[in-house]
């Protein structure tokens, strides 16, 4: 039976049971994982997978129950249990679900060519982008990993008040982590690419990039004990942005475990930082024509100019504050309750380049790799991390930097920022340029 005709079954049995609102959530995930070593593979799965979960609110008491088993049986047992969970839960009157809306349009969320895509076309693709990595330079010696996934989903969330949204979405990524090798000295080397469509996926350009940054790192060494600019590689900046996300959730700031608690409209960051989460974003991985709960995606500005202007809500939180959810009701699959999340949330980008960046500094380090960016503390901001990178010297690359250690505070390190550049890089769901650091003390020698 199709996931929406199984949906709606769930749906109107449910409430022949009186529930105060009822809702359904079911999704749809075929995949494929493939690993190429040495040109031939090294590992193949393929894996489809169904779920369903339904939430009931029973005199403002929430009953939750889930299946990935849409049997007649398995779906009675479903609705019987959520009932008993309601009863055996405490009132809340601010839980409630959402109402009908006018859904977001995205382009480009879905494939319809992957289906037609070979097994063959694909493990191709991986063995290609080993070959890439490998005639790049001799000194790559290993290739620990070469890897192409994608993923096929279909969703649906219908709802007693009316909702019903059903849409499908496409992901494709490619990966590769190798090792390059020089008298004696050893380097990684990682790099990827992902999109929603198959044909624009990059493969070359993956093994290429990952082969490079493990040959200019070769030979790297440490510094003096200093206080320099420092120029964060997008990615590095994204794992900073990361730590940061959780603190601009208005379930963590409502539970007092958000380092941005008491600072709402106060400045937060330079004045040339513009924090934005937009779950409209075209080819975003977050993005969505409702979010998990039903809202209709939307794009909230969480930092203007340095200042704190909103914080991210589900239908929950926006009610214990008598707001408007921001459409950030995230779910990590159907086994679990609505939270709050990000969509696709990054900094907006400047208008100078990398280079240009690099070039306006006498001394400094840029930074492409971070080491225990996630031991930062949460709630206070305050981090000390392992960094890897270049030394600047006179405008340009010097050398290569590795066992030297940074140590400071998210919102400071925030607040020193004085230049962004145009390179808006996504990982995953959060996406940042490079950007530039007034100074960080940078703990070496």
């Amino acid at each position: 039976m199709e996931i929406v005709n199984i949906a709606e079954e769930i749906l109107n049995k449910a409430f022949k049971k009186k529930p105060d609102s009822a809702e359904v959530f079911a999704i749809e995930e075929s995949s494929i994982s493939i690993e190429v070593k040495e040109q031939a593979v090294d590992s193949f799965q393929s894996a489809a997978s169904r779920g369903l979960s339904l939430r009931i609110l029973l005199g403002n008491k929430l009953g939750f129950s889930y299946t990935s088993d849409n049997s007649p049986p398995s779906i009675d047992r479903l609705i019987k249990e959520a009932f008993e969970n309601a009863a055996n839960n405490e009132v809340d009157a601010d839980i409630s679900f959402s109402k009908p809306s006018k859904e977001a349009y995205i382009k480009k969320l879905y494939d319809d060519k992957l289906k037609g895509i070979g097994e063959k076309e694909k493990i191709e693709r991986c063995m290609r982008l080993e070959r890439a990595a490998r005639q790049y330079d001799k000194r790559i010696k290993n290739i620990r990993h070469a890897s192409y996934e994608d993923s096929e989903y279909r969703r649906v969330l219908m709802n007693s008040n009316g909702v019903k949204s059903i849409y499908s979405d496409t992901v494709c990524s490619t990966s590769i982590m190798l090792v390059a090798e020089e008298n004696g000295n050893s380097e990684t080397g990682w790099e990827f690419d992902y999109n929603r469509f198959y044909d624009s996926l990059k493969t070359d350009e993956v093994g290429i990039e990952a082969a490079r940054k493990a040959i200019d790192m070769l030979g790297a060494k440490k510094i003096n004990t200093c206080r320099i600019p420092v120029i964060l590689d997008p990615k590095v900046s994204c794992d900073f942005i990361g730590i940061l996300s959780s603190s601009l959730s208005a379930d963590s700031v409502q539970k007092g475990k958000s380092m941005l608690s008491d600072k709402l409209n106060s400045n937060v960051a330079s004045p040339i930082i513009n924090l934005i989460d937009d779950g409209t974003l075209e080819g975003g991985i977050g993005s969505a024509p409702v979010d998990g709960e039903g809202t209709a995606a939307g794009k909230t500005l969480l930092i203007e100019k340095g200042y704190l202007k909103a914080f991210l809500h589900n239908i929950y939180t926006a009610n214990k504050w008598k707001t408007a959810s921001t459409g950030n009701g995230v779910r990590g699959g159907f086994k679990g309750l609505p939270g709050v999340g990000i969509t696709n949330l990054f900094i907006e980008k400047g208008n100078i380049s990398m280079e240009d960046l690099i070039k306006g500094i006498d001394k400094g380090i840029h930074i492409s790799e971070a080491m225990g960016v996630h031991t930062a503390n949460p709630i206070s901001g305050d981090f000390s991390i392992g960094i890897a990178g270049h030394w600047i010297e006179n405008g340009k690359f010097s050398f290569p930097v590795r066992g030297v250690v940074m140590a400071g505070n998210i919102l400071e390190l925030m607040k020193g920022v004085e230049a962004i550049a145009d390179d808006l890089r996504f990982f995953g769901r959060i996406g940042s340029p490079s950007i530039k650091i007034s100074e960080a003390v940078i703990s070496g020698s």
